[in-house]
């Protein structure tokens, strides 16, 4: 009895490591499994098991002698590629109803990233060899083989052969796609001149239009009617001039009457004068900010 306690107990501790590869592993278990001639496993029987290698699609676990069988993360659903990590212990249940092992608290897990997936970080370092921190970096096709395929197993571009690109988040913010599998278009993030583009349809689709400050050109600006008066009354000008009077005859003698200064106006009338004047004037355009309010981190990128 306490043999079969303390086979039970390391079957459950997380001691059991498999062996076999990411698609199909084995493991050797304390207690035995399935040596009654059967090839199932008891239903309820629980393992708990370290992983050799991080899995691909749709592995399956055989059990000392049992038959093997897909593991799945709930009934019928079978877990992702890249869920379980190289050196991490799991939990399994086998369910006869859904002929499975059945993995335990599975997305319970805070931790749980799906392979592909962002998360917000404040830490300078990765936490291990399964994130990275996406920066445009080309990755090895061989290392990351099943997020690149997951990708679509896009072509090398600018990277060397043998290797994929991935997206580029440094100083960038993340939006849907405008597209989103599945759905018609938003045309919330188009391709617009006047909008951010580029089609926001692919995943590292980045908008043409978006800068972290913009000059006004003359054509931005609204249209403005601007009302100039402009107003002569005219003026006049004084001024003294001598004013004589006719000389004055009489018979047999003469007589000169002297002559005295006298004022006057000029008339009055403007002097054409005008103006003009250009609104759009001559200064150097400074740029103005357009970045909304932010705060830096750094983003993890599960590739494993």
């Amino acid at each position: 009895m306490m043999a079969a306690l303390a086979s039970y107990r390391d079957d459950i501790s997380g001691l059991l490591t498999t062996t076999g590869s990411s698609t199909a592993y084995l493991v050797t278990t304390n207690q035995g499994l399935c040596t009654a001639g059967s090839s199932v496993p008891n239903d309820g029987q629980q393992l708990s098991i370290t992983m050799s290698a991080t899995n691909g699609v749709s592995p399956t676990l055989l059990a000392d002698t049992c038959n093997a069988y897909p593991i799945q993360s709930a009934a019928g659903v079978g877990v992702g590629a890249a869920s379980l990590i190289q050196g991490s212990p799991y939990t399994f249940r086998f369910s006869v109803a859904n002929s499975a092992w059945m993995l335990r608290d599975f997305y319970g897990s805070a931790l749980t990233v799906p392979l592909g997936g962002l998360v917000p970080y404040t830490l300078s370092t990765v936490p291990n060899s399964n994130f990275v921190f996406p920066a445009g970096q080309c990755l090895s096709t061989t290392t990351y083989v099943t997020y690149w395929t997951a990708l679509g197993t896009p072509a090398s571009g600018s990277c060397p052969g043998g290797q994929f690109q991935i997206i580029d988040l440094s100083g960038r913010v993340p939006a849907g796609l405008d597209t989103m599998p599945g759905f018609s278009a938003a045309n919330r993030l188009t391709s617009a001149s006047t909008g951010c583009g580029t089609a926001m349809t692919s995943v590292g689709a980045t908008c043409a239009n978006g800068a972290q400050s913009y000059t006004f050109a003359r054509s931005n600006l609204p249209n403005t009617n601007v009302a100039v008066t402009i107003t002569d009354p005219g003026h006049t000008h004084s001024f003294t001039a001598v004013l004589g009077n006719p000389f004055s005859a009489a018979t047999g003698g003469g007589g000169l009457t002297a002559a005295t200064p006298s004022g006057g106006t000029t008339g009055s009338s403007t002097t054409g004068i005008s103006a003009a004047f250009n609104l759009n004037g001559n200064v150097a355009q400074t740029a103005m900010p357009v970045v909304q309010p932010t705060v830096g981190v750094t983003y993890l990128l599960r590739v494993l």
